[in-house]
């Protein structure tokens, strides 16, 4: 999980959990996990995963579209209690971010709201990663202003690095008048 913290209090949601690596890692140390695959296959290996580490109380294993999983999550009152969002799917990942826009457009702006810190992985073979990186996150959620810690996680190819960006689901997209037809 290379420096994505976790604690206890945290619930997080793994939207692109695959066999389950991350979420039997942080369902050790967090309170709750909500892991989600679209491959029936792997979703079945995660749930054996959860067993085999005695972890299936604190996993709750879905199989939908991510994008899917996103406003299902954030359609019912799991979404309050959730901190913090993976998802790993470096090809593709930051392409589901539009989900997040409008999550919570029908419910009072005044509200007290603590909006998720998400974690998305994605590759790039710009000249500057990060900043590609960074534009494609800005891009998919619609959103100028977007405060983005950016980590280069490893080098997968010559000039093809793995990225890891990490910031706090802006208001302005939680909140926004309406999604990105999808």
């Amino acid at each position: 999980m290379e420096e994505v913290y976790f604690n206890y209090p945290d619930i997080m949601g793994d939207v692109f959990a695959g066999v389950g690596p991350l979420a039997i890692s942080a369902a050790r140390i967090v309170k709750r996990v909500f892991a989600n695959d679209l491959n029936p296959y792997a979703v079945e290996y995660l749930e054996r995963n959860s067993v085999l580490n005695k972890l299936e109380k604190k996993i709750k294993v879905f199989n939908m579209d991510g994008r899917r999983l996103i406003k299902s999550l954030y359609a019912s009152d799991i979404s309050q209690s959730i901190t913090q969002v993976i998802m790993n799917l470096p090809s593709e990942a930051a392409e589901f971010l539009d989900a997040f826009r409008g999550i919570y457009k029908n419910r009072p702006k005044d509200g007290e709201y603590t909006f998720p810190r998400i974690h998305v992985y994605g590759f790039s073979k710009a000249r500057d990663p990060e900043f590609d990186f960074h534009e494609r996150i800005r891009i998919a959620l619609v959103e100028v202003e977007v405060s983005v810690d950016m980590r280069r996680v490893r080098l997968v190819a010559p000039g093809k690095w793995m990225l890891c960006a990490s910031f706090i689901l802006p208001k302005s997209v939680a909140f926004a008048n309406s999604t990105i037809d999808t």
